[in-house]
């Protein structure tokens, strides 16, 4: 019986020493950023007004590869504007032609990666403009597995498809030995996402996000696609959403219905050299009509110039957003936001 348990303990170190990291590389870096914001609104004066906001990220990387082949490597982002705490967080075991599979405690699955993959200069059109639609893939984004196929040749493109699975959708994710406290509307969720990728240029894309209602609460699902081109300096983009939030579905008397939300966002963007560049984005979206609600509209448009010497970047940004809060007609509230921002990367 002895013999079989050295045997046993033998093997089983040869297969631990089999996968044992080699070495492990590990980085630190960050960047700072200062702000000067200006948002003003007509017909109202509760909404809008000035500020200057510092924000500080710090980001650790780790890596190291395997004897047998495979690599693992760790992400985690550490910002104050997140109350400090981690803002994104993921472990992946990269396994060569096999794909990789990503452990997201806090961001990193294939969906939420493309909740909007339209160019930009500086932040997104909607960072300061209230869009809905740039949600997809944030109720499967943390406390979740994802899997990201290596890249396929297909008639001319290059394919990767994504697949995520998160247990307890719309829930932060848990330390390692602690379960995760639930979102009391929402069960699990997962997510799929394809990528087709040409020489030409040309990038094709779509996801697809459900999330299942926990019992007596409607189910969501969310589905997106895109088209990209990029000819030297030139990059345009345009990406279609439609966020099914259970009210259409015979199921509006359900808890934790949401409205349902449809539209687009397509944009430019233009490097004039090496270190300046300008951008345009446009978001259009569509709030459906549903019982007792009337459909409504909201465009948000915005202009951004950088420039960048060294680690240092210069920003600024103007964002109009047309009826902020879909209201009807004749009640819309107008906004617009101008940032300027300098940040150092160290």
């Amino acid at each position: 019986m002895n013999n079989f348990k050295k045997i046993g303990l033998t093997a089983l170190a040869g297969s631990l020493a089999a996968v044992s990291a080699n070495a492990i590389e590990l980085s630190v870096t960050g960047e700072t950023t200062v702000s000067y914001v200006n948002n003003t609104a007509d017909k109202t004066s509760a909404i809008g007004g000035q500020g200057i906001g510092t924000s500080t990220g710090i980001y650790f990387n780790g890596s190291g590869e395997l004897e047998n082949g495979f690599t693992v490597s760790t992400f985690s982002a550490l910002e104050d504007g997140a109350a400090t705490s981690l803002s994104s967080s993921q472990l992946n075991l990269t396994m060569g032609s096999m794909g990789t599979v990503t452990f997201a405690q806090a961001g990193g699955t294939t969906a939420n990666a493309i909740d909007d993959v339209t160019p930009k200069v500086a932040e997104e059109a909607w960072d300061q403009g209230y869009s809905v639609l740039q949600s997809f893939g944030a109720k499967t984004n943390s406390g979740a597995i994802a899997y990201k196929s290596a890249p396929v040749e297909v008639e001319g493109f290059t394919m990767t498809f994504g697949l995520d699975y998160d247990p307890a959708a719309g829930a932060k994710g848990s330390d390692h030995d602690a379960v995760a406290t639930k979102d009391t509307k929402y069960g699990s969720g997962n997510a799929m996402v394809v990528k087709l990728t040409s020489p030409l240029g040309i990038t094709l894309g779509a996801g697809r996000e459900i999330v299942n209602g926990q019992p007596d609460n409607a189910d969501l699902e969310n589905l997106t696609a895109y088209a990209l081109y990029s000819m030297g300096p030139v990059s345009v983009g345009y990406q279609g959403y439609y966020l099914d939030g259970g009210s259409n579905d015979g199921q509006s008397l359900k808890a934790g219905t949401l409205s349902d939300y449809s539209g687009a966002a397509y944009s430019i963007a233009f490097n004039v050299n090496d270190d300046l560049s300008i951008g345009y984005q446009v978001v259009d979206e569509t709030l459906e009509a549903q019982s007792g609600t009337l459909e409504s509209d909201r465009e948000i448009t915005s202009i951004t110039a950088a420039y960048s010497t060294g680690g240092m970047t210069v920003s600024v940004q103007q964002t109009d957003t047309d009826n902020r809060g879909f209201a009807v007609a004749g009640s819309e509230i107008n906004v617009e936001n101008v940032q300027v921002t300098l940040s150092f990367a160290f």
